[in-house]
C-alpha cells in the first residue's frame, strides 16, 4: 500500500523530467536560430547584402546591361 503512495509522485517526476528536457532542447534550438539570425542581421548592413538582394530583383548598376536567358530546363547544364 506505500508504495502506491509513490507512484504518482513518481510519475510527476518523471513527466516533469522531460518536459525539462524537451524545453532545453527548444531553448538550444532558438538559441542557434537567434545566432544565425545575428549574422543575417550583421550581414544586412553590408554593400554586397545590398547589392546581392537587388540583382535577385533584377536590378541593374549604371551602364550593365540585363540579359535574360530562357530556355534552360532542369536537365540543361551550362558549360
Amino acid at each position: 500500500m506505500i508504495s502506491l503512495a509513490y507512484v504518482r509522485p513518481l510519475q510527476a517526476y518523471f513527466r516533469a523530467k522531460d518536459e525539462v528536457a524537451m524545453r532545453r532542447a527548444q531553448v538550444a534550438r532558438m538559441t542557434a536560430d537567434r545566432s544565425r539570425l545575428e549574422d543575417r542581421l550583421a550581414d544586412a548592413g553590408t554593400d554586397e547584402f545590398v547589392e546581392r538582394e537587388a540583382r535577385k530583383l533584377g536590378l541593374v548598376k549604371p551602364g550593365e546591361r540585363l540579359f535574360i536567358v530562357k530556355g534552360l530546363g532542369k536537365g540543361t547544364r551550362l558549360r
